[in-house]
């Protein structure tokens, strides 16, 4: 499974763009290209309160040799969370919709706000430990994530996640 959360001050209009985002700390079990996999919505992992997960399809690329490429759709309830975990490889992050409370705990996190009356908003680093807010259209981009992960609001959070990670190595692990 996968989840993600961030918070920085923004008013950001939304926007739809490809939401490949990988932060998000659920655990999905991978699974190649088909039917049964796209169809799949595996239990929230132990710790997780308020989140599932839908795995939207998965292959592996000719030209990343042992990596597999994989979407994958989060849905965090009002209240719900996810503890601080970590994914192997990196995440591209997309907040669909709702109000997403992030914190990274490690790796590199850049942050992309939403587009702005049409203009492109420069990506900025994500600071360690200090939760920001994610709004639709908010994106991130995050190599070998750590993070903790919540709904920040009202509605539920809907997060599109790309995570291009190692074949047979678990989505998500959790910090002890």
């Amino acid at each position: 499974m996968d989840n993600v959360p961030a918070r920085l001050p923004s008013t950001v209009t939304r926007r739809t763009a490809l939401a490949g985002l990988g932060a998000l700390g659920l655990t999905l079990s991978t699974r190649r290209l088909g039917s049964a996999a796209q169809d799949a919505t595996p239990a929230a992992p132990t710790g997780a309160v308020g989140v599932t997960a839908q795995l939207m399809g998965a292959g592996q690329p000719a030209a990343a040799s042992g990596l597999e490429l994989t979407l994958r759709r989060i849905t965090i309830a009002p209240g719900g969370h996810l503890p601080a975990h970590s994914h192997p490889g990196s995440l591209v992050i997309f907040v669909e919709a709702g109000t997403f409370g992030y914190t990274a705990l490690g790796g590199t996190v850049e942050l992309t706000r939403a587009a702005v009356a049409g203009t492109p908003t420069p990506a900025e680093m994500m600071p360690m430990g200090t939760e920001v807010v994610l709004n639709p259209g908010d994106r991130l981009f995050v190599d070998d994530p750590q993070d903790d992960v919540r709904n920040a609001g009202e509605d539920d959070v809907v997060l599109l996640v790309a995570g291009l990670t190692r074949v047979g190595e678990p989505f998500t692990t959790f910090n002890e």
